[in-house]
């Protein structure tokens, strides 16, 4: 069966869903700073072709990060369309520039430096979590989740990205178990309830296709109740913060289509003037060619070479 969306969502309290999957995958990651705004992902290539990042978005502190996610190897392929995305966001936004990578296999490194040219040179960091421990984490919220004890922060996060994480062999069997746990689930009081509810409702929509076992797992986590609570949040709580965001987004989708419309007038131009570089060789052969002539001919009087010499002097 094809998926579906089982409860309707505003466009207000998607954009309210994906800020808070930004703002707490960004904490749960421990990346640097504190996070603020998400930025567009729509990008163009120097060869003017179009391209999206998994993630744009700035920090408290002047950080523009883009956050990736892989599931295969990283590859002298992948590092360079990291390093264009890198470079577009440093022309476009002007900002100190971060880049992660969430990996699914092991890249046995921390961070790895890509030459893209001999004197741009980029540093990706990357970030994996190994299945041992997303098995480690989910078996310590049943435990406690059972002996209905408090979740920290950090537990209360797992809920949602666990099942994010976890394996695709896997990621049915560990989302709907913690969508079946999570309402006894004593969340901290510094993360709401609803955020974790959204993000888990995030992963039962990705994980799922069934709609009737869809329905099932969302009456289970109660969200009907929740989204009811982000439309009265993302309209009072976070109206501002959200118009000031979608405002900076049109702002900047306009100065990205000022700068494609600016390249292709240089292009345009560029085309005129290569085809005046041809005209001009073309006329230099012909000239050089009449100059040869010329200099064959003996007589410099004769009315062939008059000819010659006027067609010159038109030149």
């Amino acid at each position: 069966m094809k998926k579906k969306n089982i409860y309707h969502i505003n466009d207000r309290t998607m954009k309210y869903q994906t800020l808070i999957l930004s703002r707490h995958q960004h904490s749960y990651l421990g990346l640097p700073g504190t996070f603020e705004a998400r930025y567009p992902q729509e990008i163009v290539f120097p060869n003017m072709s179009a391209g999206r990042v998994d993630e744009f978005y700035t920090t408290a502190e002047g950080l523009l990060i883009n956050l990736e996610e892989e599931s295969g190897e990283i590859t002298e392929k992948v590092l360079e369309k990291i390093s264009n995305y890198l470079i577009f966001g440093d022309f476009m936004y002007s900002k100190k520039l971060y880049s992660a990578v969430i990996c699914h296999k092991d890249p046995k490194k921390e961070f790895e430096y890509f030459e893209r040219s001999p004197s741009i040179i980029i540093k990706v960091h990357f970030i994996h979590i190994p299945q041992e421990e997303l098995w480690r984490k989910y078996e310590n919220l049943i435990r406690k989740i059972e002996q209905k004890e408090q979740l920290t922060i950090e537990e209360s996060l797992d809920i949602a990205f666990v099942a994010k994480f976890i394996s695709k062999e896997y990621e049915q069997f560990i989302t709907e178990s913690l969508a079946k746990s999570f309402k006894y689930a004593k969340i901290s009081d510094e993360i709401p309830k609803r955020d974790i509810g959204v993000l888990l409702g995030a992963m039962i929509l990705k994980h799922f296709d069934d709609d009737e076992k869809i329905n099932e797992l969302m009456e289970d986590i109660d969200m009907k109740q929740i989204n009811d609570e982000i439309r009265i949040i993302a309209r009072e709580e976070y109206a501002d913060k959200l118009e000031k965001i979608e405002k900076e987004n049109i702002q900047l989708k306009n100065k990205q289509k000022e700068i494609e419309n600016k390249n292709k007038q240089m292009e345009t131009k560029q085309k005129e003037i290569e085809n005046k570089n041809k005209q001009m060789e073309t006329k230099q052969k012909e000239i050089e060619i009449k100059i040869k002539k010329l200099s064959e001919m003996k007589d410099l009087n004769s009315q062939k070479a008059r000819k010659i010499l006027n067609s010159l002097i038109v030149h």
